[in-house]
């Protein structure tokens, strides 16, 4: 259904505000079938505040409180009830008198704006609250240009309308207001102007030093993070007042995460599931040492195994680690009986006792193993294949085998969402996994 309009005069608007001229209108309209009440040459009316709000949706209680409160001041309005809650009433009666002199006078513009209220009248901000010249015209007098000022506004009025307070003069108040938002600005525009970017010869002042070697830091250190340093802020760019201040929040930065992972480091832990050798370790073996990453990958389930049951608290499990690959390299290039020509396995294939030794270094029970060799002669003489040493080929499924039957088959898959144990396996996917390998 179409809402019934609100009728605004022009010149009372201008002469006593658009706000105050539409709860005027809105007032009159409302209490044009009531008789009201007389009382000391008045007609008093009484509204309630929710009859108010249907009327005017779109203000709050306390635009209510705010425009009643000037429709007073400017004795438009004379008001019994005092303040505006849910269940309140509000009892007024017009000023015939005053409201007859504002109609007769529209040209004349009313001195008592939001921001020159009478002395002890306070008001709320409105929402479209806007500085009067005369505010501008003393901000211009304090060098600050009317665009800043103006550019303050929304913000200003956001902060005192959620503050919900009420204040004599707004217009002093945004004075106050933009002369420190104008100081900040000026702050920085000084630093901007004196800020400079780092050039690629920059070195830290003497007392930037001694700041840092006060605080116990190496001259080393220091010294070894000027370069990155520079080259980092040469990328951005960027202009600032103090390189030296810069420089110690990076150097403090960074020796703080050094010494984070220095106390790591030197912390005793025992071993878990889930244990990689470092990548100095594994440069270590593969590198230095010549041993091909598939066999250390294959050593480290036995390894985490062993050492879980043992308990063991260090920090030194990569030399463990190191030390165990090694020993099993050895006697492994010793046991490994490679022919010329590769062979098939033979059916009374039995492996060497060069075998179980080094099984029996990875703590692989040597009868574990035992009870393997059967199937295996079995699949690889039905499999038909020829290798060079079928040695090689039973370490490698006996180490893949006690993994898998001590649950770590997760560490090789790491993708996978289920392990599975060797008695759900067929001898074809244990024999044919080569994720060991991977």
């Amino acid at each position: 259904m179409p809402e019934k309009p609100i009728l605004v005069y022009p010149s009372l608007a201008a002469t006593v505000g658009l706000e105050e001229a539409v709860l005027l209108a809105t007032l009159s309209d409302m209490v044009s079938t009531q008789e009201g009440q007389w009382n000391n040459g008045f007609n008093w009316h009484m509204l309630s505040l929710k009859s108010l709000s249907e009327a005017l949706p779109f203000w709050q209680s306390r635009d209510f409180q705010r425009v009643t409160t000037s429709m007073r001041e400017k004795g438009i309005l004379i008001i019994a009830s005092t303040g505006f809650n849910d269940n309140d009433t509000f009892k007024f009666a017009f000023n015939e008198k005053s409201v007859r002199q504002q109609q007769a006078k529209p040209t004349q513009t009313l001195h008592n704006t939001r921001e020159d209220r009478p002395e002890g009248g306070k008001n709320f901000i409105a929402d479209h609250w806007q500085p009067d010249d005369t505010t501008l015209a003393q901000l211009a007098q304090l060098s600050v240009p009317s665009e800043f000022a103006l550019e303050q506004v929304p913000e200003f009025v956001t902060y005192w309308r959620e503050r919900g307070e009420a204040h004599r003069s707004w217009g002093q108040k945004f004075i106050n207001h933009t002369i420190q938002r104008w100081r900040s600005y000026e702050v920085r525009q000084h630093r901007r102007s004196k800020a400079t970017p780092i050039y690629s010869n920059w070195t830290p002042s003497e007392e930037c030093m001694n700041e840092l070697l006060s605080k116990n830091l190496p001259r080393e250190f220091i010294l070894d993070q000027i370069g990155e340093f520079i080259q980092f802020w040469q990328a951005t760019e960027e202009k600032h007042l103090s390189w030296d201040t810069k420089f110690i929040q990076r150097v403090l930065s960074l020796w703080a995460d050094r010494e984070a992972k220095k106390n790591i480091a030197t912390q005793e832990y025992k071993i878990h599931e889930n244990w990689q050798p470092s990548e100095d370790a594994l440069d270590v073996m593969t590198v230095k040492s010549g041993i091909p990453r598939g066999f250390i990958d294959d050593a480290i389930p036995e390894f985490i195994i062993y050492w879980k049951d043992k308990g063991l608290a260090t920090t030194t499990w990569n030399s463990l680690f190191i030390k165990h690959v090694r020993l099993q390299w050895h006697r492994y290039q010793h046991s490994s009986n490679n022919t010329v020509e590769p062979q098939p396995i033979s059916p009374q294939w039995q492996p060497s006792e060069d075998v179980y030794d080094i099984l029996r270094m990875a703590n692989i029970d040597a009868e574990f193993a035992r009870a393997l060799v059967p199937e295996f002669v079995l699949y690889w003489r039905d499999s038909n294949q020829i290798h060079n040493s079928w040695n090689t080929r039973f370490i490698r499924h006996a180490k893949k085998t006690w993994a898998q039957r001590h649950q770590l088959l997760a560490y090789n898959a790491p993708n996978s969402q289920e392990t599975k144990s060797t008695r759900d396996m067929s001898l074809e996917e244990l024999l044919t996994d080569r994720t060991w390998a991977e």
